[in-house]
């Protein structure tokens, strides 16, 4: 049900109030219309995008080049579901070393998931080498929630969508939430028995930052909310040759299920398994491996031929040339939860007199690291197994600065965990300290891992919602 006129409203009563239309906030809400539980979608932006909301968005970046946060992020129903490119794949066991969940907790609503995410095939996580998995990525056939949605909310009884409304801050005092400021054409006052924030990895901190300040006998003050900050570094750390029979042979030895098909997907996705990362003490990452024609006249391979004579030589004299592949390697890595990566509040107000974030964003060294360790053990593995060999980028041996690309992954600022000195929410993903106000979405995320995080944000939300469905008594 559209609502036009938030007065008409005022005296429903709402079991939950969703903040942020986006995955986590749309699938919260179908969740607790299955139960005929009645909620409200309070959702900043239009169905559509409209550019006079990045007034909204801006915002000041500190430390190491990072995106302009006001073009990765979107205000309209469906929310940053308007830019993703529909992947996902699953965090393993090993990525929850750090959370107060396991893999366990989150696996029984993986189907549901799907469903809502339109992924059709199946993931898969195989053993590779010794050290080194084999991993694959689905893609969405229809990654655009809010186009899919927008219809079955419209027409729904149990779920109630505002659009172009601005939720400002929470009321309360003493841990408990009794109703939000929000602003649409005026300022109205809305109230449920939960609150469930979902604006997005960026958005929930600065939310609740201005929420804390403008309200502090709701909020304990030493919450860490903001810090913590991560997203997803990727950039290219490689370039080389491999021979497609050797590798198809090294598979067949190794009993590896999912080969590589060129002729159906150009790409090989593989990351570290559990003891390779404890050993070597790195972070989690994964290896994009690109595969491309060769040809005589290619740049890189007349590089090869001064680099590696002997090589190319047993190539051209054993006719394999032409089944030989160029490769580029890309690496999304894992991020260091530092407590000084994070968000602030800022000194500029958007149009509403909120402050706009202030984000303190810095790689560290322990990302190089990770990125050379893995380089080179898959170096090893190609030159080891005569399938290939790598040209590693320079930069990750010295000390000169390098470019990553991040992800557009905001991740972290309002993370999950056991106590308020290091995170924001429990494991059920309420804020510490309070009775009925929850945060949900890439912000929870206490480790990043290497993966795509919208899968993951789904299953949060699915398992929140069965979460406060055991309170509705």
């Amino acid at each position: 049900m559209i609502v036009d006129d938030l007065s008409q409203i005022k005296n429903k009563n709402f079991f939950a109030i969703i903040i942020g239309s986006g995955p986590a906030g749309l699938t919260a809400a179908l969740e607790l219309e299955k139960k005929k539980i009645f909620s409200i979608i309070i959702e900043a932006g239009s169905k559509e995008y409209d550019s006079n909301n990045l007034k909204f968005l801006e915002g000041k970046t500190i430390g190491d080049s990072y995106n302009d946060i006001s073009k990765t992020r979107l205000r309209q129903f469906g929310g940053t579901s308007g830019h993703w490119a529909g992947y996902c794949n699953p965090f393993q066991d090993q990525d929850f070393n750090n959370w107060p969940i396991k893999k366990i907790d989150l696996d029984p609503f993986l189907f549901q998931a799907k469903e809502i995410l339109s992924l059709e095939n199946n993931f898969f996580y195989e053993k590779f080498s010794q050290n080194l998995n084999l991993f694959n990525v689905i893609y969405s056939s229809n990654p655009r929630l809010g186009d899919r949605f927008y219809s079955h909310i419209k027409k729904s009884k149990y779920i109630y969508l505002s659009l172009n409304t601005i939720f400002l801050n929470f009321n309360g005092k003493n841990g408990k939430v009794d109703s939000i400021n929000c602003f649409k054409k005026n300022y109205h006052k809305i109230g449920a028995k939960f609150y469930i924030l979902s604006c997005g990895g960026i958005e929930n901190s600065r939310l609740l930052l201005w929420s804390q300040y403008k309200n502090p006998e709701l909020f304990n003050l030493k919450l860490p909310i903001g810090n913590y900050y991560m997203d997803h570094p990727y950039h290219a750390i490689a370039d080389g040759l491999i021979t497609y029979n050797n590798l198809m042979n090294y598979c067949h030895k190794n009993k590896v299920i999912n080969k590589p098909v060129l002729s159906c997907f150009n790409q090989m996705r593989l990351t570290s398994n559990f003891n390779f990362l404890k050993n070597k003490n790195i972070l989690n990452s994964g290896m994009y491996i690109l595969f491309h024609e060769s040809k005589i006249d290619n740049h890189f391979l007349q590089q090869l031929i001064c680099a590696a004579p002997k090589y190319i030589k047993t190539l051209y004299d054993t006719k394999t040339l032409r089944n030989t592949y160029q490769i580029s390697v890309f690496l999304i890595q894992e991020q260091e939860a530092l407590f000084n990566n994070k968000i602030k509040l800022g000194k500029n107000l958007d149009p509403l007199n909120v402050p706009l974030c202030e984000i303190h964003w810095q790689k560290s060294k322990l990302l190089r690291k990770s990125a050379k360790i893995m380089s080179v053990e898959f170096a090893n593995l190609l030159i080891n197994n005569d399938i290939g060999r790598l040209a590693i980028n320079e930069y990750l041996f010295n000390e000169e600065e390098y470019h990553t690309i991040v992800g557009n992954h905001q991740l972290g600022g309002t993370r999950m965990g056991k106590n308020n000195q290091d995170s924001v929410v429990d494991k059920d993903l309420k804020v510490h300290g309070f009775e009925n106000l929850f945060v949900n979405g890439s912000s929870v995320f206490p480790s990043g891992g290497y993966q795509h995080p919208t899968l993951t944000i789904v299953q949060l939300a699915m398992r929140l919602s069965k979460h406060i469905l055991t309170k509705k008594v």
